[in-house]
């Protein structure tokens, strides 16, 4: 068994190794390769937690997670978390691996996934980043790696101005971001709605990472009804798990809905102005846990204990 630390899951997940991880996990979940029973929620001392195992044929995986939004105050991430991986043929186990860094890095790869597959190219004019804590700075640090990047916007209610310093980017107000922003990243933990169609242009990309309770939203219905494609990485979890999905079904403003693996699957041509929406699965989490234990057996990287 092999532990492997944050910084052992930045040497081994490279954002060209992390997306392609991520792309498998959707493309296996889409077609019926991997089992995930629904995310087991609950909440202690008011905060979510989430319990998220999956299997295919050939691992094993168990993600203990929770988002504590109070850790900001005490310096610390709000995701926190921790990974198992398990052989499902002999039930040893490979690999304990750290959560909140293996959740960044997964999470920003599907938006980074998400926004290559709807541009259809590696270039984006100007990238939005609405946030400023560890999600926002992870989805900077792969979308700049993986992607040509002319302008980088960033906007959120706090410390925005030492993110877009560091990723040589710009801090702004919110409402300049929406209008300028090409492809859009929205990263936070607000429920009301950050993304507000009326400011966007004509021929956006929306991510939205945040929203995860049913009455929760990032992405208003103004921007909903502008969109031409919705898609997202489970239309199971999306229905039980957030407002941004559940309120415009109900409302009947939902555009065409796919998952993004039976885009992947099917080669399907993303129409824009376009949104993902991301509640995180458990395959994500299983496929690139196993990818970066291949990798850290490779290249003799981990405590092996």
């Amino acid at each position: 068994m092999i532990i492997l630390t944050g910084k052992d899951l930045e040497e081994v997940l490279k954002p060209e190794i992390a997306v392609n991880a991520v792309r498998e996990a959707f493309s296996l979940f889409s077609s019926g390769k991997v089992i995930q029973p629904q995310r087991q929620v609950i909440t202690i001392k008011g905060n979510w937690w989430g319990i998220m195992p999956s299997f295919t044929d050939f691992s094993f995986s168990t993600k203990i997670v929770n988002v504590i939004p109070k850790n900001k105050e005490k310096g610390l991430p709000s995701v926190q978390g921790v990974v198992i991986l398990m052989s499902p043929d002999t039930g040893e186990t490979l690999a304990i691996l750290e959560g909140s860094i293996l959740t960044a890095i997964r999470t920003a790869s599907a938006s980074v996934l998400s926004t290559e597959l709807a541009l259809r190219s590696r270039h984006i004019d100007t990238l939005g980043i609405i946030g400023a804590g560890m999600e926002a700075k992870y989805h900077l640090k792969i979308a700049l790696k993986f992607f040509s990047v002319s302008r980088v916007l960033v906007s959120a209610r706090k410390s925005h101005y030492e993110l877009a310093k560091e990723y040589g980017g710009e801090a702004v107000e919110l409402e300049r971001l929406l209008k300028e922003s090409q492809v859009i990243y929205a990263t936070t933990s607000s429920d009301k709605p950050v993304v507000l169609g009326k400011l966007l242009s004509n021929d956006f990309h929306v991510s939205s990472i945040g929203a995860h309770t049913p009455t929760a939203r990032e992405i208003d219905d103004d921007t909903i009804m502008k969109s031409k494609t919705y898609f997202v990485d489970s239309l199971e979890a999306v229905s039980n798990e957030t407002g941004d999905f559940i309120e415009p079904k109900r409302k009947g403003i939902m555009p065409q809905v796919y998952e993004i693996g039976e885009i992947i699957n099917k080669n399907i041509k993303i129409q824009r102005p376009s949104i993902f929406k991301t509640v995180g699965i458990a395959a994500q989490d299983n496929i690139t846990a196993y990818i970066a234990y291949e990798e850290a057996l490779k290249r003799g990287i981990g405590i092996k204990i």
